[in-house]
C-alpha cells in the first residue's frame, strides 16, 4: 500500500520497455496450449514457463538492488531483452525442435544477469556473502543448460530440470544473510509483481478477442460468451489487486518475502492457463471425437488454471504485511480452498462449457462481495491515501 511522501521507489520507463519482450513470450506459450488443451502440452507449458518467468524474475530482483542508469546498465538491459527476444522465438516448441535454441537462449539470459551480479559484488564487498553464492550455483546452471542444448533426449531435460532446480533454491540458501547484504526493505517489487501480472491479465484480453474473432458467425450467443469471458477475466483483476496488489510483502521478514515472490509463479500460471482456454469458451468447436476430446481438455485447463489461481492468493495472504489486509487471513483462506475445490468439480458437471464460466464467474462474485463488505466496515471509506 504506498503512502504519500514514502521512500518507494519508482518503476522506470526501461523496465516497462523491458516487460514488453515477455508479453511476446507468454503470449507463444500460451497460444500453443490453446492450440493444444492437453496434459501432455500443459506439462511442456509449465516447464518452458518456470525459465520465462525466473529470468523476468531475476532482473526484477538485481534491479530492486542495484539498479544505475548509466550506459552500461542500458547495455545490460538490451543483451537481456536481446536473449528474451530468442526465448520468446524458441518458446513454443522450446522441448522439441527448438529446444537447443531455447536452451542456448536461455544460458544466455542467465549469463548476462550472472555476470550483473558478479560486477555487483566487485563493486559492493558487503553483498559478496550472497553475491557469490549466486555467481556460483547460477554458474553451475548455466554450464548445465549449455550441455543440455547438445544432449537432447531425457538426459538434456534431467540437466535442464537439474539447473532450473539450482537456479531456484539458491536465494533460499542465502536467507539468514539478506539482512546484512540488502539491510533496506524493497519497495519496487510489488509494483513490479503487479505489473507482471497486468501482462498475463492481457492474455486474457488476448484469448478473448481471438474466441470473438476466431466465431464462424456473431449471434447473440456468442456475444454473450464474449461477454461472459470478459467478466471471468476481470474478476481475476479484482480478486488479486483488491486482496494481494494493494498491500506489500512483509519484507523484513526474508522467508516470507521469498515465499511472497515465489508464490506469485503459480498464480500468473493459473491466470495464462485461463487465458489460453477462454477463447474456446466463446467459439465453438465443432462436432466430432476431436471436438469433444479439446472440450474435455479446456474444462480441466480452465478449472485448472482457476483453482491455481486461488490456492496461489491462499498462500500469499500469511506472506503479507500485517494490519492491511480486508480479512485476516484465517478467515479468507479457507474460502480461496473451497473456491479452488468448487473449481474443480465443475468439470464433473454436465453442463456446458459457457454454465461452466458462469460458474467460475459466481466464484469470483463470492470473493469480490466479501472484499467490498469488508472494505466499508473497515473505515477506509473516503481516504484518498489508500486504494
Amino acid at each position: 500500500m504506498h503512502v504519500p511522501g514514502s521512500d518507494a521507489k519508482r518503476v522506470t520507463w526501461l523496465e516497462l520497455f523491458y516487460d514488453l519482450i515477455f508479453v511476446v513470450a507468454i503470449a507463444r506459450l500460451a497460444h500453443h496450449l490453446a492450440e493444444h488443451p492437453d496434459l501432455k502440452t500443459f506439462t511442456e507449458f509449465v516447464l518452458l514457463f518456470i525459465p520465462v518467468w525466473w529470468v523476468w524474475l531475476s532482473i526484477a530482483y538485481y534491479n530492486e538492488r542495484f539498479e544505475t542508469f548509466d550506459l552500461s546498465f542500458r547495455a545490460f538491459t538490451f543483451l537481456q531483452m536481446l536473449s528474451v527476444a530468442a526465448i520468446a522465438a524458441t518458446a513454443e516448441y522450446g522441448l522439441s525442435k527448438t529446444a537447443t535454441g531455447f536452451a542456448l537462449s536461455y544460458a544466455f539470459a542467465r549469463a548476462v544477469i550472472t555476470f550483473m551480479w558478479w560486477r555487483a559484488g566487485r563493486h559492493n564487498p558487503q553483498v559478496r556473502v550472497v553475491t557469490d553464492v549466486y555467481v556460483r550455483n547460477f554458474s553451475i546452471s548455466i554450464v548445465l543448460w549449455v550441455i543440455a542444448a547438445f544432449v537432447g533426449g531425457p538426459l538434456g531435460l534431467a540437466l535442464k530440470g537439474a539447473g532450473l532446480l539450482l537456479d531456484l533454491i539458491t536465494p533460499l540458501l542465502t536467507v539468514k544473510d539478506q539482512h546484512r547484504a540488502f539491510p533496506a526493505a524493497a519497495r519496487k517489487l510489488p509494483e513490479r509483481f503487479g505489473l507482471f501480472v497486468i501482462i498475463v491479465l492481457g492474455e486474457n484480453l488476448v484469448g478473448i478477442v481471438n474466441g470473438l474473432a476466431d466465431a464462424e458467425q456473431l449471434n447473440a450467443v456468442i456475444l454473450l460468451r464474449f461477454v461472459l469471458g470478459f467478466i471471468l477475466g476481470f474478476g481475476l483483476w479484482w480478486v488479486y489487486f483488491d486482496y494481494i496488489g494493494r498491500l506489500e510483502p512483509d519484507s523484513h521478514n526474508r522467508r516470507k518475502f521469498i515465499r511472497w515472490s515465489y508464490l506469485h509463479l503459480p498464480l500468473v500460471i493459473g491466470i495464462t492457463m485461463i487465458g489460453a482456454m477462454i477463447q474456446h469458451a466463446i467459439a465453438p468447436h465443432g462436432e466430432g471425437p476431436d471436438a469433444q476430446t479439446v472440450d474435455i481438455g479446456v474444462r480441466w485447463l480452465l478449472a485448472g488454471g482457476f483453482a491455481l489461481f486461488y490456492l496461489a492468493c491462499a498462500g500469499l495472504e500469511h506472506t503479507l504485511e500485517e494490519g492491511g489486509t480486508l480479512i485476516a487471513a484465517k478467515t479468507i483462506v479457507p474460502i480461496r480452498i473451497a473456491t479452488a475445490g468448487a473449481a474443480l468439480l465443475l468439470p464433473l458437471l454436465p453442463v456446458t462449457l459457457s454454465w461452466m464460466v458462469v460458474g467460475l464467474i459466481l466464484l469470483h462474485v463470492l470473493h469480490a462481495v466479501l472484499g467490498v463488505r469488508a472494505w466499508f466496515a473497515s473505515g477506509n471509506v473516503g481516504r484518498t491515501d489508500v486504494h
